[in-house]
């Protein structure tokens, strides 16, 4: 019997994509915060906090890629793993997609320059730049703003950030005066100069969501809210770095944050004279230094098991790229 051997040679053929967009937001601290009274009376877009905080030249690129499809769907990759925990990368995307009336697949990539659960605001870098790329890539037209008030939203709803997004909006350092989402809420934007550095020691991570119950439905809760309001209101008299690292420092022992795993590195600085206080919220000491101050702050930090970056301050806030 002749045998016929047939080999099949298989073609794959990768799909382009139908359009492409990257964005950028810079990650963000907060130093201290009140929270919204109504939390789950109003809408996300006229809820939040009051507070004070800074964005750093480190934060999250999104890519979006758009493909034809049968049906509606996407995938979510960040710093290359594919990510099944990103919920609020999974709000915004559901958000754009019930805007649209195609059937397409659409691939978003995060690209992380700053630890996750550290209090450096990378679940609002990620909705925030995510909403940019998406609105661009999918022509939906919005206007900046309500792009930005979509990844709010995600924020907000979330319980992964209560006034992270608008600060990442706004860029730079600033006072938020009132509650609301960009476009909505009142925020100041203090000038500073470019010489000055966050210097951040990354030590633990931490659930944002538990701590946020937690501050947000305990007995003291008020004494929270109510110490962060009297803070903002001095900062807004004396609107300087100095004022807001001992404000900050001040709400954050309140508050038992440098009780911890934090409290050595900020004895350490203390006992050289630098002024330090804990992200809101993250087990993360930070600092801001002027430029011929980064390399003592470095040597005293640099013996602790942790990570330490050396950012400036990203004054321009989201954009795209």
């Amino acid at each position: 019997m002749l045998k016929i051997l047939i080999k099949l040679k298989v073609v794959i053929v990768e799909q382009i994509p139908v359009s492409i967009a990257k964005a950028y937001c810079p990650g963000h601290i907060t130093g201290f915060f009140a929270a919204g009274q109504n939390l789950h009376t109003l809408h996300p877009n006229f809820n939040g906090s009051l507070g004070a905080g800074f964005s750093i030249n480190k934060g999250i690129s999104t890519t979006v890629r758009v493909y034809n499809d049968f049906s509606k769907n996407y995938k979510i990759i960040l710093n290359g793993v594919n990510s099944i925990d990103s919920k609020v990368s999974k709000f915004v995307i559901e958000y754009y997609l019930k805007m649209i009336d195609r059937p397409l697949f659409i691939s978003v990539e995060h690209e992380s320059e700053i630890p996750i659960g550290y209090g450096l605001g990378s679940s609002g870098s990620a909705a925030l730049s995510l909403s940019y790329a998406l609105n661009h890539a999918l022509k939906t037209n919005l206007p900046k703003v309500q792009a930005a008030q979509i990844a709010h939203q995600a924020d907000f709803i979330c319980k992964t950030g209560l006034g992270t997004v608008i600060s990442e909006f706004t860029g730079g350092f600033e006072i938020r005066t009132s509650i609301g989402g960009p476009g909505i809420r009142k925020i100041l934007k203090i000038p500073i100069h470019s010489q000055l550095y966050a210097i951040i020691l990354c030590l633990k991570p931490i659930n944002t969501e538990n701590l946020l119950n937690k501050s947000l439905f305990s007995s003291n809760k008020n004494l929270i809210n109510d110490s962060g309001k009297v803070m903002i209101n001095k900062l807004i008299q004396k609107p300087d770095i100095d004022t807001f690292l001992e404000l900050a420092n001040d709400f954050t022992k309140k508050y038992g944050l440098l009780d911890g795993i934090c409290r050595d590195p900020y004895l350490l600085l203390e006992s050289n004279g630098i002024k330090s206080s804990v992200a809101l919220f993250g087990h993360t000491l930070f600092t801001i230094v002027e430029k011929e101050t980064v390399q003592k702050v470095t040597q005293i930090l640099k013996h602790f098991d942790g990570m330490l970056l050396i950012c400036s301050i990203d004054d321009l806030g989201a954009r795209l790229l």
